[in-house]
């Protein structure tokens, strides 16, 4: 008698049938921004760190669908190029969205071109802006159901 198996689901899938909320990570050096970030992706389960290394540990921890990173994290605090260059690799299935202050089209070409990152955004970013593109990321990347409620 052959036995099914049963692919193993992704995790933001299991989330969503057990009526969990998206985890997302947000790394950045600045506390102004971090706050900010957690006012526009309300909506969903936001964790917020200061560094790659906090960022690194707290995805060693839990799982999370996708992680938003400031491109400059301070002074030995590491590259958020960097840091979603390792979730890319370490965990492919999770949506990468990069922030920066900085308007050198280059980071975002780097990034972009490496797969590195879903979406690029220039600070200050649009709220509702940023909360479509990581809903569309989440969607891509089998994260979040094609159907979704309207952005309030």
């Amino acid at each position: 008698m052959m036995q099914h198996r049963q692919a193993p689901s992704h995790p933001a899938a299991a989330a969503e049938s057990r009526g969990m909320s998206y985890q997302i990570l947000v790394c950045d050096d600045d506390p102004e921004i971090r706050a900010a970030m957690r006012r526009t992706l309300h909506r969903f389960q936001v964790t917020s760190v200061a560094s790659m290394d906090e960022a690194l540990a707290r995805m060693r921890a839990q799982p999370f669908q996708a992680v938003i990173s400031d491109f400059n994290l301070g002074v030995d605090k590491g590259d958020g190029l960097e840091l979603l260059q390792l979730v890319r690799v370490l965990y492919p299935d999770t949506t990468r969205i990069l922030v920066t202050g900085n308007t050198d089209v280059q980071i975002a070409i780097r990034a972009l071109n490496e797969g590195a990152v879903h979406r690029f955004f220039l600070k200050p970013w649009d709220d509702e802006q940023l909360v479509m593109a990581l809903q569309i990321a989440l969607r891509r990347t089998g994260s979040m159901p094609a159907v979704t409620p309207p952005v309030s």
